[in-house]
C-alpha cells in the first residue's frame, strides 16, 4: 500500500486530486499523509452504494482557505495532526450512515505558521 500512497502523493504534489475508496483505505491514507506532513485542503465525499441515496454527500465535504468565514477550517489545515483527526471524524460519521463512499482528496504540506 505504501507504494500506492507514494504515487497518490505525487499526484497531489502536481496539484491534482486523488480518488480514494473504500473508507478503510481513506483512513489509512489519511494517517500516511499526516505522517508525511500533509493536510487535507479539500475533501469531497460521494456515496457510491447503499444508504438512503447515492451521490455527493455535501454535509461531509471539507474546504480550507484563508478567506473570511473559513477561519476554523484554515486552522485545521495548518496542523497535519489536526487535519488527520478532522478527516477521521468525517470518514467515521459518513460510514456510520452505512453505504460505501468515495473520497476526492486535495492535500498539501501547509505553509509554515511562523
Amino acid at each position: 500500500m505504501r507504494d500506492e500512497f507514494e504515487k497518490m502523493l505525487e499526484q497531489l504534489e502536481a496539484g491534482k486530486f486523488v480518488y480514494v475508496e473504500p473508507s478503510s483505505v481513506m483512513l489509512e491514507f489519511n494517517e500516511y499523509m499526516a505522517s508525511r506532513g500533509y493536510s487535507v485542503a479539500r475533501l469531497e465525499v460521494v456515496r457510491v452504494q447503499g444508504g438512503s441515496r447515492t451521490g455527493r454527500t455535501f454535509e461531509y465535504d471539507f474546504l480550507a482557505n484563508a478567506g473570511p468565514g473559513y477561519e476554523e477550517e484554515w486552522q485545521i489545515f495548518l496542523d497535519p495532526q489536526r487535519s488527520a483527526a478532522n478527516i477521521r471524524d468525517i470518514v467515521r460519521r459518513a460510514s456510520s450512515e452505512g453505504g460505501e463512499y468515495q473520497y476526492l482528496v486535495w492535500a498539501e504540506v501547509p505553509p509554515s505558521k511562523g
